[in-house]
C-alpha cells in the first residue's frame, strides 16, 4: 500500500488501521508487522502483514520444547526475494509477474521497476492439473485490481522458479492463458532460503518481525534478570574478597600486635632498671663533673669582670643549672660591659632575667644589678 512519508510510528498506526479494515479475523487475534519498501519525499511503499497469533504461538510452544528461543520470525517468499534481488534476477524497469514455488509456499508476486507491489499466497500445487487455470485467474484479477490503483504497464514476462523443471506443456498452456512468455527456473542455482532470511536480517532498514513484543518483553526480563544476577554475583565475589583481605590483614596485625606485647613484657623489667640507672648515672656525672663547680664558675665570672667599681653582693650556684649574680657598680655602662663580657663565656650557654636598676645609698648613687647564667644543656644519650 501506498502510505504518506510520516514517522515510523504513524506509519505502524496506518499499518493497524489498514490491517483491521481488511482482515477477516478481529485484530486482537493478529500479529501485526510492516516494511517500507521504497520511500519517497511525498509516500512509501509499505509492506503489510498479518498473521494468526494462535500459529505464531503454535511455532513458538515448539522451539520452546526443544529449548531454542526464536529471535525472528519472517516470511519465506521474501527471503526467496531477496536472493533474486541479490542475484540480479528481477527487471529493474517495468512490470514484471514472479512465481514461487518451494513445496511449500507457493507464491505470486507483482514486481514494479523491481519493487514488489503485490503478494498473493496460492493453494494449488504445480502437479495438478488445474493449476494453470487457477494460476491465469489470479494472474488476470491481481493485475484487474492494480491498475484501478495504479497505471501500472503492461507486464513482460513470468519468471517460474520452482526446485524442478516446469514441463514445457505447463508453460505454453500458462503462456497461452496468460498472454505472456514463461521463463522457468530452477531455485537450487539460487542460495539456500537460511541465507536470503540471514541477509534480510542483517541489511539496514526496518523488515518485518512477526516475533509478539510479549516475547520480546520477556526475553528482555529474562536476559536482565540475569545480568542482575552476574552483577550481583560478580559484588558479592568482589565484597568478600576484600573483606578476607581486610581480615587477612587485621589477622596479621593482630598477631604481630601480640608479639611485640609479649616481647615489652620480656623486657619490661629491665628496661624500667636501665632507665633507673640511666637517672643514676646522669647524676652522678653532674655531681664527679668539676667543669662547672662553684668555684670555677666564681673564678670563670671574676674573670669576666670589667675595669671599674663593681661588686658581688650575692652568688648562687646550682649545680647543673647555672649562676645566679646580684650586685653593684659605679656606672650603669659597667654592668653593660660587664654582660657583654659573659656573653663570650665558653662555660656559660646565655645570659638570663638582666635587671640593671639605679640606686641612692646615703648620698651616693650606685648602679645595682642581677644576672642568670645558665649552663649549655647536654643533649642525652638514646
Amino acid at each position: 500500500m501506498e502510505l504518506p512519508a510520516v514517522a515510523e510510528n504513524e506509519i505502524a498506526d496506518m499499518v493497524g488501521f489498514q490491517i483491521d479494515k481488511i482482515s477477516p479475523f478481529p485484530i486482537d487475534q493478529l500479529t501485526i508487522s510492516h516494511e517500507i519498501l521504497r520511500q519517497t519525499e511525498e509516500n512509501s511503499l509499505v509492506l503489510m502483514v498479518a498473521a494468526k497469533r494462535s500459529h505464531i504461538d503454535a511455532i513458538g510452544d515448539m522451539f520452546q520444547k526443544k529449548g531454542v528461543r526464536i529471535h525472528s520470525i519472517d516470511a519465506r517468499v521474501l527471503g526467496w526475494m531477496h536472493l533474486l534481488q541479490d542475484g540480479d534476477h528481477l527487471a529493474t524497469e517495468g512490470c514484471e509477474i514472479v512465481i514461487i514455488d518451494d513445496s511449500i509456499d507457493f507464491s505470486l508476486v507483482v514486481l514494479e521497476s523491481g519493487f514488489p507491489i503485490a503478494f498473493r499466497m496460492l493453494d494449488a500445487q504445480t502437479d495438478d492439473m488445474n493449476v494453470v487455470d487457477e494460476l491465469a485467474y489470479e494472474i488476470g484479477y491481481t493485475l484487474t485490481t492494480l491498475n484501478i490503483e495504479r497505471d501500472l504497464p503492461p507486464p513482460s514476462s513470468i519468471q517460474f522458479w520452482s526446485h524442478g523443471d516446469l514441463s514445457s506443456s505447463m508453460c505454453t498452456k500458462l503462456s497461452e492463458k496468460g498472454g505472456l512468455p514463461v521463463h522457468s527456473n530452477r531455485l537450487t542455482t539460487l542460495p539456500p532460503l537460511s541465507e536470503g532470511i540471514v541477509r534480510r536480517t542483517l541489511a539496514e532498514g526496518n523488515h518485518i518481525e512477526l516475533i509478539p513484543q510479549e516475547w520480546v518483553e520477556f526475553e528482555q526480563r529474562k536476559q536482565l534478570r540475569k545480568k542482575f544476577t552476574q552483577i550481583s554475583s560478580a559484588i558479592a565475589v568482589i565484597w568478600l574478597a576484600v573483606l578476607l583481605i581486610f581480615y587477612t590483614i587485621y589477622k596479621v596485625r593482630d598477631v604481630r600486635l601480640n608479639r611485640a606485647q609479649a616481647r615489652v613484657s620480656a623486657i619490661e623489667a629491665e628496661g624500667i632498671q636501665s632507665l633507673k640507672n640511666r637517672e643514676k648515672l646522669k647524676d652522678l656525672k653532674v655531681y664527679t663533673n668539676r667543669s662547672d663547680s662553684a668555684l670555677e664558675c666564681l673564678r670563670e665570672v671574676t674573670k669576666m669582670l670589667p675595669s671599674g667599681n663593681i661588686e658581688f653582693v650575692s652568688y648562687n650556684y646550682k649545680k647543673g643549672k647555672g649562676v645566679t649574680l646580684r650586685g653593684t657598680a659605679s656606672s650603669d655602662d659597667t654592668i653593660y660591659d660587664f654582660f657583654e663580657a659573659l656573653t663570650e663565656s665558653k662555660l656559660f650557654d646565655k645570659l638570663k632575667d638582666q635587671s640593671v636598676n639605679t640606686k641612692i645609698t646615703k648620698g651616693v648613687r650606685r648602679a645595682v644589678f642581677s644576672v642568670t647564667l645558665e649552663f649549655p644543656i647536654e643533649e642525652e644519650a638514646q
